[in-house]
């Protein structure tokens, strides 16, 4: 998969391809990165992209040429996602969905956000929850890593993808899990889990994901 990220800040990326998912996921040629600088689109010599908004209002808007214009400097950008705290909820069905796409575009937010004409020329606007973030990099992480674990050969095992919290399988949280030691500070773990009787374990993994949802996540019931 190419994925390109339009940005202000393209040394913000850097460390963070450098280990674990995103790193094995370039290793083993799942994704390529093409990063591409917004400023290097601005009309003027101070690398301006943003300007105050019609109407009056507090911040800077990201310029609609400005942004245009980066997106027509990409050969192939596929299908093009703007970062923005006012888009769709983000969830790993639409993480599936962009996982199928041969090429996406990752628009990073910025100030108070986009010309909203800027939408013309996207085919989502994305946001990753319920919060503001000082600039949509953070975003574009979340997106990025969330598509990169489900590509072949990223995951050794396929299993973990298929047994997690919001899988196409499931409308529930996954069940709780537990390693060594047995027991620490008087705290043990269930002990079914050390029965050796896997029909008992299935059964009760599913118990205790069906209550771990009703706490933490009642609306996906």
């Amino acid at each position: 998969m190419q994925i390109n990220i339009v940005t202000l800040y393209p040394q913000y990326f850097e460390s963070n391809f450098a280990f674990g998912t995103l790193k094995k996921a370039l290793g083993v040629n799942a994704i390529y990165i093409n990063i591409i600088n917004l400023r290097d689109f601005a009309f003027d010599t101070r690398g301006s992209v943003d300007d105050t908004p019609y109407g009056g209002g507090s911040g800077m808007i990201l310029r609609v040429d400005v942004l245009f214009n980066a997106l027509s400097s990409i050969k192939n950008s596929g299908y093009k996602i703007m970062l923005s705290a006012s888009g769709k909820k983000y969830t790993q069905e639409i993480a599936r969905s962009l996982e199928k796409k041969d090429t996406i575009t990752l628009f990073c937010g910025k100030f108070e956000g986009f010309d909203e004409r800027f939408l013309n020329f996207v085919d989502l606007e994305l946001s990753i929850g319920d919060y503001v973030l000082s600039g949509g990099e953070v975003a574009a992480l979340v997106v990025i890593d969330s598509i990169a674990r489900l590509l072949p050969g990223v995951l050794g095992n396929k299993d973990s993808v298929e047994e997690e919290s919001f899988s196409p399988n499931s409308n529930i949280l996954e069940y709780p899990q537990y390693t060594k030691p047995q027991t620490f500070n008087d705290f043990s773990i269930p002990e079914i889990l050390v029965s050796g009787n896997h029909k008992e374990m299935k059964e009760f993994r599913k118990k205790e994901a069906i209550k771990k949802t009703k706490k933490n996540r009642p609306d996906l019931i």
